[in-house]
């Protein structure tokens, strides 16, 4: 871990920098189909916070880049050892809280644990505009795996458009760089 990454944020220090990779996306509605995707994780030095985007774009049959499918950006803030203890006796314990931004219109609120190389969350609190995409809920995995750990994989299920929470996008991603501190 970086000597000026927050203290708070050792458990999320895995996500640092940027990855790239592959995925397949489709809900109840639409035809299921491969996208190409960059994610990146930013850390601002002793804040307990990360940056994150990410973009995804659908593959052309040649295995080019297409179409913008999604954007999102946000924030992923490590709350304490403090916060965390100091929660109700039987509630869940939170490590994380998490906050996104769409381009369709929508913001989600997550809270999530960290357990080891690996994050789980869920909303709390879904908020559109008015012509933004008619989402309830989301549920999200992101962890590593591979012999070395390398590769991060996720998987995002979603509620929307009246449908039940289901399976929406999945990727796995290798990093490419290490983030803002290579630039």
């Amino acid at each position: 871990m970086h000597a000026d990454v927050h203290p708070d944020l050792a458990k999320l220090s895995f996500l640092l920098g940027r990855w790239e990779g592959v995925g397949v996306a489709g809900y109840a509605d639409e035809e299921e189909f491969q996208f190409g995707q960059e994610i990146v994780f930013e850390h601002r030095p002793d804040l307990p916070y990360l940056e994150y985007r990410s973009s995804a774009w659908r593959m052309n049959a040649d295995g080019t880049l297409g179409d913008l499918v999604t954007e999102e950006s946000g924030y992923w803030r490590a709350l304490s050892e403090e916060d965390t203890a100091n929660r109700e006796e039987g509630a869940p314990v939170i490590h994380l809280e998490v906050l996104i931004t769409h381009n369709e219109g929508f913001l989600e609120s997550y809270a999530g644990n960290v357990f080891a190389n690996r994050v789980e969350m869920a909303t709390d609190a879904v908020l559109h505009t008015s012509t933004g995409l008619d989402v309830t809920a989301s549920h999200r995995l992101y962890g590593l795996f591979g012999d070395n750990r390398e590769t991060l994989g996720y998987a995002w299920d979603l509620a929307a458009r009246g449908h039940s929470l289901r399976s929406y996008m999945s990727a796995q991603l290798k990093q490419v760089g290490k983030g803002a501190e290579e630039r």
